[in-house]
């Protein structure tokens, strides 16, 4: 689904800690040693900027079920036209077809490679990450860099609660260029406050609309009302969502004994040769459970290693 007459949909979604390819030793953020804001950020646009490692387009650089959704979104006939961005901590905002490298950097706290514990630290390094020329010099490096180039475009941000903290000035930022009703915040909607006027509400009741994991919830979401409500503006986002939306949970089916991605991993491992939609299935009759879609990544993870 196109924005009509505002121009442009971009699409903004956040990247993903599971990569592809493996992280090398020095693109992970915990390896910067500087504690100075300053020179820590110096030093990692510097290891970003000058790595020998292998990139690859941002679209194809994330795992996982998350991912797997924003690509199927975009190639479908209510996503193909919008252009699509990624909001990464280690890179800022990218669009889907920026090389990159394979690297490890967070908004969210606690982990071993967030770039900050605080609200103030990591909305810092958003805004550090849109001075920097980045990978692809000239494109759009903040929200509001994005609409200043076309006030009559409609942005819709489907971030996380770390992502709307870290980028939330930036966000009313550009708010404050595009025409009213033209950008959404699609995610939880109390993750900050500051945004409460630019959100399309997800709760977890519209997994049950929607299906699959907690983890992807934000994009199956955008998806659904991409292909289900009436516009792209926030007014009609709002209103597919809270139509989408259940006014009871319905009845839970018994689930099996969850199973952790090495465990699952391990499992596909010793029965390589058969396809995951019969693997999974033979899988649950053993009282074990795993959702469909993390077992598909994993399988297919799995598959490639191990192919000849």
């Amino acid at each position: 689904m196109t924005a009509g007459p505002r121009g442009t949909l971009h699409i903004v979604v956040t990247c993903a800690n599971r990569k592809r390819h493996s992280v090398p030793a020095d693109l992970h953020l915990r390896s910067v040693a500087h504690r100075q804001p300053a020179a820590r950020f110096a030093d990692w646009s510097r290891r970003l900027d000058t790595s020998r490692s292998s990139r690859s387009p941002a679209i194809d650089a994330y795992a996982g079920e998350h991912w797997t959704v924003v690509r199927d979104m975009v190639a479908s006939p209510a996503g193909k036209n919008a252009q699509l961005w990624v909001a990464s901590a280690g890179y800022g905002l990218i669009p889907a077809d920026a090389l990159i490298c394979s690297y490890a950097a967070t908004f969210s706290t606690p982990a071993a490679d967030a770039v900050g514990a605080t609200t103030a630290e990591v909305s810092d390094w958003w805004q550090s990450l849109g001075k920097w020329a980045g990978p692809v010099p000239g494109r759009p490096r903040s929200f509001q860099q994005l609409a200043a180039v076309d006030p009559s475009a409609t942005v819709i941000a489907v971030l996380s609660a770390a992502y709307q903290r870290a980028c939330s000035r930036d966000i009313l930022a550009a708010a404050g260029i595009l025409v009213e009703d033209a950008l959404s915040v699609v995610g939880p909607p109390t993750a900050h406050s500051a945004l409460a006027d630019l959100m399309v509400p997800v709760t977890a009741m519209l997994r049950h609309t929607v299906g699959g994991s907690l983890q992807a919830l934000n994009v199956r979401v955008t998806r659904y009302l991409l292909e289900h409500g009436a516009g792209t503006t926030r007014t009609a986002l709002r209103a597919a969502a809270t139509a989408a939306t259940p006014t009871e949970a319905p009845p839970t089916r018994a689930t099996g004994q969850r199973m952790s991605d090495a465990e699952v991993a391990s499992y596909i491992r010793g029965h390589a040769h058969t396809s995951a939609t019969q693997l999974l299935r033979q899988l649950r009759t053993t009282g074990r459970s795993c959702e469909q879609h993390r077992f598909a990544d994993l399988h297919r993870d799995v598959c490639e290693v191990h192919r000849p």
